[in-house]
């Protein structure tokens, strides 16, 4: 593994040159999208390419780099467009330290129980149980990236407005965030349940399918870590209540670790995915708990429990369609897409039906475009 490692820690440094944070913070989304888009479709080249053989595994490693990094040296030439970054030994350390370090050790901490899953998971029962842990992990996180970075997106923002204090302006931004991603969420874990062994078939292959029931349970995850995610990014770190993020992720930390070692056992990957839904739920409610004065206008809203009301009801139609689909088709392919294709547009029509705020919003919005282009 020495050389995998060490071909994988050439992120710390292309990670750091990067400088990700200036074009966050100055909403520079578009550069950053486009410039993922292109990284990432020719790393599926090169994978194609290069990578033939179990022995190319060390390419992959420098592909899957390439890929999550490697324009991470564009950012550094591109970002003299907005500032001049230079070292400099003029800091304010007193000022800065203390938060930064607590941030960074919420991000340690983090890492330390996510990482831990395929660890304990590997010391406890073998490599094989580690690939198929790794292979529903995989496609849960690709759902939950996807969703994050609607988020993303608005926390510069949701910063901005608190520091300003804006609060007015602030709890009507969070408030959208909050019925946005809650009509997105809870359809994208149930589609994902609903459709986990058409997926891990296409995505991996038939020698993957024990990873389904694995990919059924953390695919909850999805929902508490967006939320969880939520209240600490978009309010606790805002409101500088940074101390409370660390203890909550320490806490959870510790919990997931505990149960990986009470749970895998007796249920091996199964018991990794249940600890980590276990996790995720409670490092949301801590986070939760800690902004509650902040939030509570805002979750307590009429809106916000109708669209969480509707969300639920839309999801019982996509359960529906996907049964229909898995009965009517005989085709992997036929299936999957007529499945997801159904379910967005039976959702969408029962959010319409039920008078939903942002499914008309969105309606609005596609209208516009339409208008637009013609």
């Amino acid at each position: 593994y020495v050389s995998c490692i060490l071909i994988f820690s050439l992120q710390i440094l292309f990670t750091t040159l990067g400088t990700e944070w200036i074009y966050t913070i100055y909403e520079d989304y578009t550069y950053i999208t486009v410039r993922s888009i292109v990284f990432k479709v020719m790393s599926i080249i090169l994978l194609f390419i290069l990578v033939k053989r179990p022995e190319d595994y060390l390419i992959y490693a420098a592909i899957t780099v390439f890929s999550a990094v490697g324009s991470n040296l564009l950012n550094f030439i591109h970002v003299r467009s907005f500032v001049h970054v230079k070292l400099t030994t003029k800091t304010n350390w007193k000022h800065h330290l203390k938060p930064v370090l607590v941030i960074f050790a919420s991000a340690v901490a983090v890492t330390i129980y996510v990482a831990s899953d395929t660890t304990i998971l590997g010391l406890l029962k073998s490599d094989y149980a580690v690939g198929i842990y790794s292979t529903s992990v995989k496609i849960y996180q690709v759902a939950q990236n996807l969703l994050s970075a609607l988020l993303t997106v608005t926390i510069p923002r949701l910063a901005f407005l608190w520091g300003q204090k804006r609060i007015d302006e602030y709890n009507q931004v969070l408030s959208k965030v909050i019925s946005s991603l809650g009509i997105l969420v809870l359809p994208a874990a149930v589609g994902l349940i609903m459709l986990s062994r058409e997926v891990v078939l296409i995505i991996a292959s038939e020698k993957y399918l024990p990873s389904v029931n694995s990919l059924c349970i953390i695919a909850w995850a999805i929902i508490f870590s967006i939320f969880s995610w939520i209240f600490s990014d978009c309010v606790l770190i805002p409101a500088k209540r940074e101390n409370l993020v660390l203890r909550n992720t320490i806490v959870t930390a510790v919990e997931n670790i505990v149960l990986n070692f009470i749970l895998i056992p007796f249920m091996s990957y199964d018991g990794t995915s249940l600890s980590t839904v276990v996790a995720e739920f409670t490092v949301m409610v801590m986070n939760g708990y800690s902004c509650w004065d902040i939030i509570k206008p805002v979750i307590l809203k009429k809106d916000t429990l109708k669209n969480l009301l509707d969300s639920i009801i839309g999801c019982i139609g996509i359960v529906i369609v996907c049964l229909l689909c898995n009965l009517g088709f005989s085709s992997l392919i036929l299936k999957t897409i007529s499945s997801v294709i159904l379910s967005v547009i039976m959702y969408g029509a029962i959010l319409v039906l039920l008078g939903n705020k942002n499914a008309y919003s969105l309606l609005d919005r596609a209208k516009m475009i339409w208008k637009s282009r013609q």
